[in-house]
């Protein structure tokens, strides 16, 4: 089942929260020994700065010809990533040596001539894909339906022939794509070449003295945590990579710490170490002056622990079914056996989670389902107290707690849309009484009134502050109000001089979080991290009273020049006339209209849209290499994230899922028929709860896609949901609804990726080339949910293959085959879902495609299915380099299916290009008149000023002296107007800001070979 992802690995430049138990399959054990090999290949040359050309962290110094010879034979391709240092050798050593360049140059010729006849590349040959036995287990579910199920037998990870199965899919994948291994080789120079190997994080400094940071070293897979002081330099008081390769850890299929704590009096930190990905982690005690080990360990702890005052500490565990639900207290010295259990959550519908206040004075203990929430508070200085009921939980409220002196504040969503906050005195010690909560709930003091059209997302306090994070029309901002005053009508908003961004409090790093939460609460500073699609994530040190800010931390991008890329935002109008937002960036200078003749630009549209989760315009430095090769790359906020707000979330879930596989496809039109792409070059991605929104627009558009790559996808949606065995099936009811609901059930049978495959458009190759890619110990999606998925669109291809050879000569038998027969139906839709149901042929039609597979259009060159199960978790690999040698993997899958250039385009010149409003000027142009067309109209539209719409101001939307931007509702207005407003607004905005940019002429030396 899936939980939402906090990161996204394909659009993130370092490894996300990992996954499940130790997998019984060593699938990929080679990634956690790579960065000791490769620190050993590279000997004395890691230490070499890396933007030093003729040098390279990657490969062997060209000084050592053995070593290097070596390298290369061990890995042909390994060649790509020394043909840099090679050119930049003999630039070098040609300016230095004038009267050489003849000799060289002839000796180049001839390789030159002799490489240029060998450059005919030949579509390599394709192994035949693994064959899956199909097993039909037929039952008939609560609703008297047969369901037959032909690939339940892959859920035993125990079986050999499941783990066969996965190793020749495995197998499989690495030959089909093994022709892209230069390509991989590329890629990830280009990945590390950016990345800065030595990063320090941004510094805080507690009040026992010492400044604490997290650094990296160059080679290491892991991050080095230092203090520092003036009079005693710089400690290292933990290095993970020393733990990664330690003998507990050295042989294990993973590794991540995935918390680090420090006690109150600084003397203490507690660590969490996961060695399997199931996010179970071993807990560790460090005295901090001594550097030794303390006897306690706590195996089993989920990522939630804090410090009490006397150094003991709260921990919550997991269940079978990976739930936190109990929630207990060690105290240091004494046996875990006798922790002392606070608390047992015992409905499987409700999970635990911990968090202690920004003033570090209580430990909140929540208690939540999808949609219903309750609030114990427990003493930090007094831990020897029970927990006490704050709110106790009512159907479909939900609450966030903070305290502030003599009160708790609180955020809700009772009686509203979109959340509001309100004021409590402390409660008075001992059990809650339902007088007492009356006498509560008649003390509440608003603080901010609920409003339609924004949602407060969080809060934090400060001694004299309170800090709201809100969203509105897919904007956030930052509200601070003064508490020094009477009222909360003393407050002001944070500006920010960018349309498209994201900001979140604090750091991404939880321990410089907590740390920076606990250090500047009595201060007038408020820390936040502040991205773009543009800007490298910075972390910003925000004066309250002087209302300045101060950069303490800026992401570090080897060669990156902000000037060549533009980001904006668009609107699709989707089915029923809801305008969806969408977030595009680009480089400016590789845009199709500037090429001869114009043409379609690739592009990677990417969507999550579940659990209110948004999907945040960050900066990520591997997504250049799509960029600079030409990609445009877009972000669909559809409906069931909360983006828009909780109205939007609410429009997206239950019964009303489908909206998000429609705006999708809305979004995905909308890009073509304006002319940014074409379906040929049209590449989509999604992970986990985004994987099940990718499998379910590929069975009802295939001909809208060339190129699809899910992770982690949760495509079984209605057996997964029948099986509350399944860890977070139960809990998960509310997000997607539990099909022992006849409404709910027939939902589900509409978009459910694993039941709608359409075997004819396989067999007819009309489906995108699709990579799966699934995480053996993965404990939110199983493993056997791609596997599945992917094992049954191989049976369904092979079996209508037959069935059209078979019939050939009988064209009426296959138009009824295809229009749902019985000998096709219980198969191809699990269940016994009649192709003719209404209900099943509505979502490919109203996506603007057909529900006939004989009339998907195929592809115009086979299509590859492949699937990689890899020994991780939810997050995939944990180490930064590996995770980027799967990442590249994964890039190079995207780019040779759309067919977009392999190597990188060199910047242009772009004199002509010198602001923001010239370039929004620049429409793409794509094949077709009707694309023509449409960009002609778009010019139109920048240039009909007598529109009403086009006439409001940057002000009217963001309103500063009061944070609003519009109204819930505009999200139903005609996406034409939003396109209007959204050009002229970015247009003006531009003027302000990007036209201080001069585009440089960058003089590229062309290297030798």
């Amino acid at each position: 089942m899936s939980r939402p992802d906090l990161a996204t690995p394909l659009l993130s430049d370092s490894p996300p929260v990992g996954s499940t138990r130790r997998a019984t399959l060593k699938l990929s054990e080679k990634q956690r020994s790579d960065s000791i090999s490769r620190q050993a290949s590279i000997g004395q040359d890691i230490h070499t700065p890396r933007h030093d050309k003729a040098h390279s962290t990657l490969h062997p110094p060209l000084a050592n010809l053995p070593a290097l010879d070596e390298y290369i034979k061990s890995e042909p391709s390994n060649l790509v990533q020394v043909v840099p240092a090679i050119g930049h050798f003999l630039e070098e050593f040609c300016l230095a040596n004038p009267d050489s360049c003849a000799e060289v140059w002839e000796k180049l010729r001839e390789l030159i001539a002799e490489v240029q006849t060998k450059n005919d590349p030949k579509e390599p040959p394709r192994p035949p894909s693994p064959v899956c036995q199909r097993k039909p287990e037929k039952s008939v579910n609560i609703h008297g339906e047969t369901w037959e199920d032909d690939y339940g037998w892959l859920t035993d990870r125990e079986n050999p022939e499941v783990l066969d199965y996965i190793q020749r899919e495995n197998d499989y994948a690495s030959t089909v794509l093994e022709h892209t291994k230069p390509l991989q080789k590329l890629l990830y120079k280009e990945f590390v070449s950016r990345i800065d190997e030595e990063e320090h994080s941004a510094h805080v400094t507690m009040q026992d003295g010492w400044t604490y940071y997290r650094k990296k070293s160059a080679g290491q897979e892991y991050h080095i945590h230092c203090r520092s002081k003036e009079d005693a330099g710089e400690e290292v008081y933990l290095d993970e990579n020393v733990l990664a390769n330690s003998p507990e850890f050295v042989d294990a299929s993973y590794f991540r710490v995935g918390f680090l704590k420090h006690s109150p009096d600084g003397k203490l930190i507690a660590y969490g170490i996961d060695s399997t990905g199931n996010e179970r982690q071993t807990t560790y005690f460090m005295d901090m002056e001594s550097r030794t080990l303390l006897p306690d360990r706590i195996e089993g702890v989920y990522e939630d622990l804090e410090f009490a005052h006397d150094n003991s500490v709260f921990y919550t565990i997991l269940d079978d079914t990976e739930r936190a639900y109990k929630f207990l207290r060690h105290k240091l010295g004494t046996k875990v056996e006798d922790d002392e259990l606070l608390y047992h959550e015992e409905d499987e519908m409700f999970f635990l989670s911990m968090t202690k206040t920004c003033n570090g004075r209580f430990i909140l203990l929540n208690t939540a389902a999808q949609v219903t929430s309750e609030t114990r508070i427990i003493s930090t200085r007094e831990p020897d107290l029970k927990p006490m009921l704050l709110f106790p939980r009512r159907e479909n409220i939900q609450y966030m707690c903070e305290n502030h002196g003599a009160y708790f504040y609180v955020l809700t969503n009772e009686d509203s849309k979109n959340n509001w906050l309100f004021r409590i005195p402390l409660p008075k010690a001992g059990s809650p009484t339902s007088a007492s909560i009356e006498e509560l709930v008649d003390s509440r003091e608003t603080v901010i009134e609920h409003r339609d059209f924004v949602l407060i997302e969080t809060f934090e306090m400060r001694r004299n502050r309170l800090i709201v994070f809100e969203r509105s029309n897919c904007l956030q901002n930052v509200r601070i109000v003064d508490l020094s005053n009477d009222g909360f009508n003393s407050y002001h908003y944070i500006s920010f001089g960018e349309m498209v961004y994201s900001l979140w409090p604090g750091t991404v790093r939880e321990e410089e979080r907590a740390m920076a939460k606990a250090s500047q609460f009595d201060t007038n500073i408020f820390r936040f991290t502040y991205t773009s699609f543009v800007q490298p994530k910075q972390v910003v040190d925000y004066n309250m009273d002087d209302r300045t800010m101060t950069v303490v931390y800026e992401e570090h991008i080897g060669g990156y020049d902000r000037s060549m890329y533009s980001s904006r935002r668009l609107f699709a109008t989707s089915v029923d006339g809801t305008a969806v937002p969408i977030s595009i960036v680009y480089r400016r200078d590789l845009v199709g209209q500037n090429m001869d003749p114009p043409e379609p630009n690739p592009c990677l549209l990417h969507a999550y849209g579940a659990y209110g989760a948004f999907v945040n315009p960050i900066f990520s430095a591997s997504r250049l290499s799509l960029l600079d090769r030409g990609f445009i790359y877009a972000a669909a906020h559809v409906r069931g994230g909360a983006d828009m707000g909780k109205g939007w979330y609410e429009e997206g879930k239950l019964a009303k899922k489908p909206n998000t596989f429609l705006d999708f496809c809305a979004v995905a039109e909308y890009l073509c028929k304006e002319g940014y792409t074409s379906p040929s070059k049209l590449g989509i991605y999604g992970r986990s709860a985004g994987g099940l929104l990718i499998g379910a627009v590929i069975n009802m558009r295939p001909d809208l896609f060339a190129a699809a790559l899910t992770e982690v996808p949760f495509v079984d949606v209605i057996n997964t949901m029948f099986d509350s065995s399944i860890p977070w099936t139960a809990f998960e009811w509310e997000e997607w609804g539990n099909p022992t609901d006849k409404d709910i059930y027939d939902v589900m049978k509409m978009y459910c990726p694993y039941t709608n495959i359409r075997g004819q458009a396989l067999a007819n190759n009309a489906y995108p080339h699709l990579l799966v890619v699934g995480g053996m110990n993965d404990p939110r999606v199983a493993f056997f949910e791609p596997l599945k998925f992917v094992a049954k669109m191989r049976g369904e291809k092979r079996r209508w293959k037959n069935i059209l050879k078979s019939s050939q000569k009988d064209k009426s038998r296959i138009a009824t085959l295809s229009e749902g027969d019985e000998e096709t139906n219980n198969a191809s839709t699990p269940g016994g879902t009649s192709r003719k149901n209404p209900a099943y042929l509505s979502l490919p039609a109203m996506a603007g495609g057909t529900s006939n597979d004989a009339d998907v259009p195929p592809k115009p060159t086979h299509s590859n299915l492949l699937l990689r199960i890899e020994d991780a978790g939810h997050g995939g690999s944990s180490g930064q380099y590996s995770f980027l040698e799967n990442l590249a993997y994964e890039y190079a899958f995207i780019i040779t299916s759309l067919n977009a250039p392999g190597t990188e385009t060199a910047p242009s010149s772009l004199a002509s290009f010198g602001s923001a409003e010239e370039d929004e000027a620049m429409y793409w142009a794509a094949d077709g008149e009707a694309v023509q067309n449409g960009m002609e109209r778009r010019r139109k539209k920048m240039n009909r000023r007598g529109l009403e719409m086009t006439d409001i101001d940057e002000k009217e939307y963001r309103r500063k002296n009061k944070g609003d931007r519009g109204p819930s509702d505009l999200f139903q207005v005609r996406s034409t107007a939003f396109r209007l407003a959204g050009n002229h607004l970015h247009l003006a905005h531009a003027n302000d800001t990007d036209k201080c940019f001069f585009f440089r002429q960058l003089q590229w030396v062309t290297n030798f070979f």
